[in-house]
């Protein structure tokens, strides 16, 4: 049986049979589907300065072609992960450690087990609203979800309105940060 390809936005695949052909970066999955771009592979072009266009098919479709140019994931060491797939996977790993499968924890929220299956996959954009939910139920802060439990210092320069975007940021509810993040990740990908 051939391992199942995860597919995760801004993922970078390079075709091995044609050093010619373009990558193909990951840039959403909705609903079943994978929406790509196409990245030329030649030194000289410059694609910073031209609208790209977007492609949506079917995952399994993406598959094969993975599977037919013997593509690679590429690019992932320096890539950070979306702040959706970080959600998603906290939400898997606080209900594998208390012992749940998808069923229990649907029933213990009152979603289905669909809902949260596609909670824990990064499938969906209602995540927020069920986060106090899944907090009190998990016995953890809201927080959590979107920052984890250690405070890391860090020196960084920022120049007076990346300041200001971060004062507002940090006045906002746990809910409005998640919205804000998603915001952010869509408008970075375009």
């Amino acid at each position: 049986m051939t391992p199942r390809i995860l597919l995760q936005p801004g993922q970078i695949w390079t075709p091995e049979d044609d050093d010619r052909a373009p990558q193909r970066l990951v840039v959403d999955l909705p609903a079943g589907m994978l929406a790509y771009s196409l990245i030329p592979r030649t030194a000289h072009h410059d694609t910073s300065s031209r609208e790209t266009e977007e492609y949506i098919v079917s995952l399994s479709v993406f598959r094969s072609w993975i599977r037919e140019t013997r593509a690679t994931l590429t690019g992932q060491t320096a890539a950070r992960v979306a702040p959706a797939i970080e959600l998603s996977k906290k939400i898997a790993t606080l209900r594998k450690a208390y012992g749940m499968n998808q069923a229990e924890l649907a029933e213990a929220v009152g979603l289905s087990r669909s809902a949260i299956a596609a909670l824990e996959t990064g499938r969906t954009s209602s995540a927020n609203k069920h986060l106090p939910k899944l907090a009190e139920l998990f016995q953890v802060p809201v927080e959590l979800f979107l920052g984890g439990m250690v405070d890391q210092k860090s020196t960084m320069e920022l120049s007076s309105d990346e300041c200001d975007l971060i004062d507002l940021y940090r006045r906002l509810s746990t809910e409005r940060k998640l919205e804000v993040q998603k915001y952010a990740e869509r408008r970075a990908r375009t």
